[in-house]
């Protein structure tokens, strides 16, 4: 059922411990400086921020949250508090009540243009899962990469499953579990806590994106599935910069502006990507740049 987005409650949530903090800055600031962002209550889950930080937090009106460890597993208390943030998102309802929708994004997505997150919002709004699959032209698995892609991902679905649900699932498109929404009374937070503390038994390697997957492709919960210019991994495609536009762009044509930037994996820790430009003087040349987002402040 559609919900009326005048009367409804919205927040977004992020999270992380200190040492994500330099990213997490990065996501708040960004979303804040939307006019969508700006629009929602702003939940962070505190998996060990310094005080310093709590108050930077508390000073853009954020609801903080210490989230529990919410399932017993092999291996728990070898992983640092930060593992929280991923435990703790089917959970989000409980953690900060009283809301109807919920929009998470990963403290290492930044947003670069508010309608990606009014696009996941209003999917939410129907009742199923807002996601963004990683399945785009562009991306390095798209062709030449996939050898790659499909055994690294096929072995964590079969650890944290099987060796049968690996070779089903890893044919279709991965859901990227960094940014999602959901209204708060859908069915998939109960289902995506079963999986996930089945999965977590065996495994703690992208276990929560992974429990996600099945609850959709082998479960049949409802997805929405969004367009990758609202939740773009870095890593699968670097993105262009249109000069024109001060903006990055798809590194495809027509060249389409990018919604939330997902700085995963290795990205996050480089303070440049080769990036193609696109118009300007430069156009056509691969030069360095930041890949962070463009506003940020200094501390």
């Amino acid at each position: 059922m559609s919900r009326n987005p005048d009367s409804e409650r919205t927040i977004a949530i992020t999270g992380g411990d200190a040492a994500y903090f330099d990213l997490m800055r990065d996501c708040i600031e960004s979303l804040q400086a939307t006019e969508q962002g700006r629009a929602l209550a702003l939940g962070v889950l505190d998996c060990g921020l310094t005080e310093e930080q709590r108050d930077w937090c508390r000073e853009r009106g954020a609801i903080l949250v210490v989230p529990q460890w919410d399932f017993d597993f092999p291996g728990r208390d070898l992983l640092k508090d930060g593992y929280k943030a991923l435990t703790a998102r089917p959970f989000l309802p409980r953690y900060f009540p009283g809301f109807d929708l919920y929009l998470w994004v990963d403290g290492d997505c930044w947003v670069q243009q508010g309608d990606a997150v009014a696009l996941f919002l209003a999917a939410a709004r129907t009742g199923a899962l807002a996601v963004a699959p990683e399945i785009h032209r562009s991306m390095r698995h798209y062709r030449h990469a996939w050898q790659e892609f499909s055994s690294i991902n096929g072995a964590a679905f079969e650890a944290c499953f099987d060796r049968e649900t690996a070779e089903r699932l890893i044919r279709y498109p991965l859901i990227n579990a960094g940014v999602f929404a959901l209204s708060a009374d859908a069915p998939h937070w109960q289902g995506w806590a079963g999986l996930l503390g089945e999965a977590l038994q065996r495994s703690t390697n992208m276990t929560d994106q992974v429990a996600l997957n099945v609850l959709v492709y082998d479960r049949g919960f409802s997805c929405e599935p969004l367009p990758s210019r609202c939740n773009w991994p870095v890593h699968h495609a670097t993105p262009a910069w249109d000069a024109g536009r001060g903006l990055f762009v798809e590194p495809a044509m027509p060249y389409e502006a990018l919604g939330i930037l997902h700085l995963t994996i290795y990205t996050k820790r480089m303070p440049t990507l080769d990036v193609r430009e696109i118009g300007g003087p430069q156009a056509g040349q691969v030069r360095a740049r930041s890949l962070r987002w463009p506003g940020r402040t200094a501390i």
